[in-house]
């Protein structure tokens, strides 16, 4: 194939097209329990949780590594955390792309920020999946 095609191509591959729908993404609703989101993260094996509402808003995201390192901090009694909110665990502005976005460019930000997982946002700002890097960069690749 043509480089340039190549490229051509690659540069007209959408968010979208790549992402993991909301479906099939780990979610709480805010609100919930600390003990809900690792069972959620836990469930689909991501290592990333989102907290949204019951509008799909994002309020925040929750990583393996957050977690880590914010149950290393609390010196409350696990079963204690466990009923805690969930939300009080989260980073409360992540990173989003738009769905209508290139992939190469969420690829990049995910790359800039040294992230694996990166929430999309629809046009109605309503969380509507996720991207995850290692499925971004098969399906990149699988357009060569």
């Amino acid at each position: 194939m043509d480089q340039n095609i190549f490229h051509m191509n690659l540069k007209k591959i959408l968010v979208k097209n790549s992402m993991i729908g909301i479906e099939k993404c780990p979610t709480v609703q805010l609100g919930d329990f600390l003990k809900i989101a690792i069972d959620q993260m836990d469930s689909f094996k991501l290592g990333i949780v989102c907290i949204i509402d019951n509008k799909k808003k994002l309020h925040g995201i929750i990583t393996d590594g957050d977690l880590r390192r914010s149950l290393l901090r609390n010196q409350k009694p696990l079963s204690a955390i466990l009923v805690d909110d969930a939300i009080n665990f989260a980073a409360k502005s992540p990173s989003t792309i738009s769905e209508n976005d290139l992939l190469i460019d969420a690829i990049n930000k995910m790359n800039k920020k040294k992230i694996w997982d990166l929430p999309i946002i629809n046009s109605d700002n309503e969380f509507c999946g996720l991207l995850h890097l290692h499925t971004a960069i098969i399906n990149y690749l699988n357009e060569s």
